[in-house]
């Protein structure tokens, strides 16, 4: 599922938000991340009803673009696909973003689910693509490859007792390096009731240089995170770092 368009935590205190990590002043925007992840009840479909659906999709992309509540959007490149692709979305609430995204041909058609999720991101998302664009409506997307990691509660997140808050502080350190170094597009915490802690995503670097500097991540060596990590296509000019 190939698009065209671009693109609080309930964490103890230590982990601050991935843009407001020691030196930067940064402040932070609250959005709401919709991971479109395969229905199980997907059925094979002919070819005219799935280009009719896509066809929709699109269309949704378009609108929730123009009435401004779309920051991002673009597909995941995965094998085995546990998700087709993600919506960034600008609402007022969780029950809000919900709505918005329920309302997508894909989760109507039960080709997708939608898994939505609080995300504390850099500010700016999406505002130079569409800038550019209302200038230059036919402005090439030239859509390029982002390793996106998702970071979740690990198998030693209860483990390590009295050092989990020193080892995610080292964890916000080392994101801040990583983009000081340039090899970030955005960060930012993300989660609620459930496992979520992060989501990062990276410039567009292979794979598997992006496995390698999660794999040193210190809270990633001590267990307490988990890497989950996707490719994620999204145009040029979307992304703030």
């Amino acid at each position: 599922m190939r698009m065209n368009l671009g693109a609080w935590c309930m964490l103890a205190p230590a982990l601050t938000l991935h843009a407001q990590t020691a030196g930067s002043a940064d402040p932070v925007a609250r959005y709401f991340v919709v991971f479109l992840r395969p229905d199980p009840a997907r059925q094979p479909l002919a070819k005219a009803d799935g280009e009719r659906i896509q066809s929709a999709h699109m269309a949704n992309i378009r609108s929730m673009a123009q009435r401004g509540v779309l920051a991002a959007a673009g597909p995941f490149d995965d094998t085995p696909a546990t998700i087709s692709g993600i919506f960034v979305l600008k609402a007022g609430s969780l029950e809000s973003a919900q709505a918005i995204a329920a309302q997508d041909p894909t989760v109507i058609g039960y080709r997708n689910t939608a898994d939505v999720h609080a995300w504390q991101g850099p500010p700016g998302i999406g505002d130079e693509y569409f800038r550019l664009h209302k200038l230059n409506p036919g402005m090439p997307e030239n859509m390029q490859a982002h390793p996106l990691c998702i970071l979740s509660r690990g198998p030693a997140w209860e483990d390590q007792g009295g050092t989990r808050e020193a080892l995610l502080m080292a964890h916000e350190r080392y994101t801040a390096r990583l983009r000081e170094q340039g090899k970030l597009s955005a960060a930012g915490s993300m989660g609620g009731s459930g496992d979520l802690v992060g989501l990062t995503i990276f410039r567009p670097i292979p794979l598997e240089e992006a496995q390698r500097l999660l794999q040193e991540d210190p809270a990633v060596l001590a267990g307490v995170l988990r890497v989950e990590l996707h490719t994620w296509w999204s145009s040029d000019h979307v992304l703030p770092w």
